[in-house]
């Protein structure tokens, strides 16, 4: 007997694209909202730049400059060139098996720019920044081998927790974004619970695993 054609999607993936790239109610486009400036490139960028401005060093914004040009930049113009000439669906990659190519991007330019930083002897928050990045997309490259892990949660509980370490309780109310950021993925049908839990899990034992391995912090 022939078999049908049509495959019965996974349940992390039952939804359409047009429920998860056009919003239909307040509750989704606050979900969507939520999520585009929780984006990973977008909490990377905020943290560099909030670490940045606190450290009084010599060169640490062009040494910043690096770290976003090889380690956000290049990645996202990779995904870009990917979503044009229809690699992936979208610039979120909610298809777990369509994210293998932007994740190996995403490694080396983490890799490059953590090896750039040791030779130059950037300043070790910088340095601590880029080697826990290759760390964390590293796992959740192997990770998403098998499984659909959340990067927004992953990079939100990273960036808060390191936040945390160079600002201490002042920057507590950051902590509020974690639980945020997982509700819209979970709102928005790009993950289940578990998978933002996962990931949040993910990125504050790499932090404080990077930090518990640097005295000089």
């Amino acid at each position: 007997m022939k078999r049908g054609c049509h495959s019965q999607r996974p349940s992390s993936l039952a939804t359409t694209l047009d429920a998860v790239l056009k919003p239909s109610t307040r509750g989704e486009y606050l979900a969507y909202g939520i999520s585009q400036v929780g984006s990973p490139p977008v909490m990377g960028l905020a943290g560099l730049t909030v670490v940045a401005a606190s450290m009084a060093v010599p060169g640490v914004w062009l040494w910043s400059g690096v770290y976003v040009l090889m380690a956000m930049v290049a990645p996202l113009l990779f995904l870009i060139w990917q979503v044009r000439h229809g690699r992936v669906t979208d610039l979120d990659v909610q298809l777990r098996e369509q994210r293998k190519g932007s994740l190996l991007v995403t490694i080396a330019g983490f890799g490059v720019s953590w090896l750039v930083m040791y030779v130059g002897h950037a300043p070790p928050l910088l340095k601590v920044m880029a080697g826990a990045g290759f760390v964390q997309w590293l796992i959740v490259f192997a990770i998403t081998l098998r499984w659909k892990i959340s990067v927004h949660t992953t990079s939100a509980a990273g960036v808060t927790l390191l936040i945390l370490h160079v600002f201490g309780l002042a920057a507590a109310p950051l902590v509020i974004s974690i639980p945020l950021i997982a509700w819209s993925r979970v709102k928005l049908r790009r993950h289940t619970l578990g998978q933002t839990v996962a990931g949040a899990l993910l990125g504050c034992v790499v932090i404080v695993g990077a930090i518990l391995l640097t005295p000089a912090l």
